[in-house]
């Protein structure tokens, strides 16, 4: 312990050692501290759950994931306080990132091969509109590609249809009524 308050005496603690019988004694500033500390283990706890700590040997890398762990935790104590709502610490910190992601994300350029990326939070946010799929040089006019919705929904049966229209911002087709409608207001479709 470094303290400038105190110096280095011991004090009795008020508990007893059950092997010798006697008073337990402690620095003065360990009891001090215990006296005074208030709800900073309760905090600490939490953070432990889901904190965002993670291994590293530089110091000032847990130093400041730890300022924002605190950050974090006050405005969640703060978001009660004003809301008196029964929200938990973790669902708390979720909807935090996720708000923050939707907010601030932007897209990256589509990568040339692979797998596309299975959530963008754009599609939910952004201004939408459906135009006709580009003509290529084999098909002409009439460009179909199959429909994302369609292909890929969990609603109802899927179905292997093709369409003449698309989201531009998304780079995805879409059937031009009720699935760029679902695309674009549902999360999962």
């Amino acid at each position: 312990m470094l303290t400038t308050v105190h110096s280095a005496e011991m004090s009795p603690s008020g508990k007893i050692d059950h092997i010798t019988g006697d008073e337990k004694i402690k620095p003065q500033c360990v009891l001090d501290y215990n006296k005074k500390m208030g709800a900073v283990d309760k905090v600490d706890m939490m953070d432990s759950f889901v904190g965002c700590t993670r291994k590293t040997l530089k110091w000032y890398k847990k130093l400041f994931f730890h300022f924002v762990d605190l950050a974090v935790h006050n405005a969640f104590i703060i978001y009660n306080v004003k809301h008196d709502s029964s929200l938990t610490y973790q669902k708390f910190r979720q909807n935090l990132v996720r708000q923050l992601v939707e907010e601030h994300h932007s897209p990256r350029k589509p990568s040339a091969g692979g797998r596309p990326p299975a959530y963008n939070p754009l599609r939910l946010t952004a201004r939408h509109f459906p135009s006709e799929i580009p003509a290529t040089v084999q098909q002409g006019k009439n460009t179909r590609r199959h429909c994302k919705v369609c292909l890929t929904t969990k609603k109802c049966p899927q179905k292997r249809q093709k369409t003449r229209f698309m989201c531009k911002p998304c780079n995805t087709a879409l059937c031009p009524a009720e699935c760029f409608e679902q695309y674009h207001t549902l999360a999962n479709f």
